[in-house]
């Protein structure tokens, strides 16, 4: 289990809240001389202590009608793997309470008990960041706390695009050793540049940039093969990223000129185009934030990052972003920390990674660590581990993969001692698989896919061998799947 600390609260609440209780007990006639009295020299004193204080017990009577109920699980975000326990989970309350309760209800085994509100069990499912509102009662109040959960699929599946014969290969996934069998390979469209799974590990959506299409495949949980459900044109020109939107049944495709929305079927997985934005600028990729609510792309001409805020209720995209930042030169490829809370951005000419850190309500970045250096100068593409604790990036020029530690608080990057792990030649796509426990690259100049073990104290690299691919694997993913 691997959770996020939040800040502690605002001094300035603490202090507005010292000063109207203090008004509201001058009112009252002095009936005692000690550090409850609120004539008494001690009493600021002790109301300071207890509105700075979060152990529950009254320094003095008169506080326990004043000060609100709390809840706390001393994070917001809660990382959880499928099939594995988490042990009690146990939250701070300041006083005793009668009832808690969650909406929606929490994943299936998971428990919140419904007397103290602490949260044990083991996780049925795999499910993406998900939003809970824990809510405490007793007979005189009540408080609601927010606790996204995250839990990690199972490792199951891998798919390798090919840009160099239009094939994606299949693989399955040894859950002890990371090692891939192969198991399979089906024809997309010309140049599949880019692919996205989707939330419930189903569907395998392929933007195939030479041909204007998009390949659509449904993924058998048993052993991976695809199987076509339809190729449909992409809604414009030049397709070349993907994106699912992780709670509604939406694709995300950004051609050379716009936006275009799709729709998918649940059963059937059939997709019907319903919106598209133009653009003024050509991208080369876009990110969903973990809740919806935002839309990231990389502006690789115009060395700029663009935010746009998503509709809640329909899922549609707002037609002009609502922040537009500079970057390096030749921004190209994004991922998220897994609290969602911090993006990096890595260069397609340049051996730098950028850190923005992200408001989750509005949605804006801002730039505050300085630029990390690789060992390499063309970069490939980089991922996240999904427990939040480490960065990968490969070299295409020094067939490396460089290596970093995040901070869970703040994102921050630091380079890992040894810094690279060596690949094959030219490692172009790189993926952590849903558990967090191996990484895969593709090498585009031998037509190969690398295998590696995370350490999980570390984050340090162990090769475990390479398979064989088609020709010049480009992209490279990793599915779980559900009970």
């Amino acid at each position: 289990m691997f959770i996020f600390v939040k800040k502690q609260s605002n001094i300035v609440n603490i202090l507005f809240s010292f000063f109207f209780v203090l008004s509201t007990l001058r009112c009252t006639p002095t009936k005692l001389n000690g550090a409850c009295d609120p004539e008494s020299e001690n009493f600021l004193f002790s109301a300071l202590l207890e509105f700075g204080s979060t152990d529950g017990a009254f320094l003095c009577p008169l506080f326990s009608g004043l000060n609100p109920l709390r809840l706390d699980y001393g994070t917001d975000f809660l990382v959880i793997k499928q099939g594995e326990p988490i042990g009690n989970l146990k939250p701070f309350v300041s006083e005793p309470i009668d009832h808690c309760e969650s909406t929606p209800p929490l994943p299936p085994g998971i428990i919140l008990n419904d007397i103290n509100c602490e949260i044990s069990g083991t996780s049925t499912v795999g499910l993406n960041a998900t939003k809970y509102l824990i809510t405490a009662k007793n007979q005189n109040k009540q408080i609601s706390t927010s606790l996204v959960i995250k839990s990690l699929f199972v490792p199951k599946f891998v798919f390798v695009a090919n840009v160099g014969s239009n094939l994606i290969n299949s693989y399955t996934i040894d859950t002890t050793t990371g090692a891939l069998n192969a198991s399979g390979f089906v024809a997309a469209g010309g140049g599949p540049e880019s692919m996205a799974i989707s939330p419930n590990q189903k569907y395998l959506t392929i933007a195939n940039r030479n041909t204007n299409n998009i390949s659509h495949f449904s993924i058998n949980q048993t052993n991976g093969n695809l199987n076509l459900i339809e190729t449909v044109s992409s809604g414009g020109n030049t397709p070349i990223s993907v994106n699912y939107h992780p709670t509604k049944d939406l694709i995300y495709i950004r051609n050379s000129d716009n936006f275009s929305t799709f729709s998918l079927n649940p059963p059937t997985g059939n997709l019907i185009l319903i919106n598209t934005v133009p653009t003024p600028y050509a991208s080369s990729y876009i990110l969903v934030d973990h809740f919806g609510n935002f839309l990231y792309e990389t502006f690789y001409n115009g060395n700029l990052i663009g935010a746009y805020r998503i509709d809640m209720v329909t899922g549609l995209l707002s037609p002009n972003p609502i922040q537009n930042i500079p970057t390096d030169i030749r921004p190209k490829k994004m991922a998220f920390h897994a609290n969602g809370k911090t993006l990096y951005v890595s260069y397609d000419t340049s051996n730098n990674i950028s850190t923005f850190q992200i408001d989750t309500n509005t949605g804006y970045m801002s730039s505050v660590f300085p630029q990390i250096p690789s060992t390499g100068v063309v970069s490939g593409s980089i991922a996240t581990d999904p427990l939040g604790r480490f960065l990968y990036m490969t070299n295409r020029d020094t067939n490396t993969i460089s290596m970093y530690a995040t901070s869970p608080l703040t994102g921050e990057l630091f380079p890992l001692s040894p810094n690279t792990v060596a690949t094959g030649n030219e490692p172009l796509g790189i993926t952590v698989d849903p558990s967090g426990k191996f990484l895969y690259n593709t090498n585009m100049a031998v037509g190969t896919a690398g295998i590696f073990l995370i350490n999980q104290s570390n984050g340090i690299l162990t090769p475990n061998g390479n398979v064989g691919t088609s020709t010049s694997p480009a992209v490279i993913l990793t599915a779980g799947t559900n009970p």
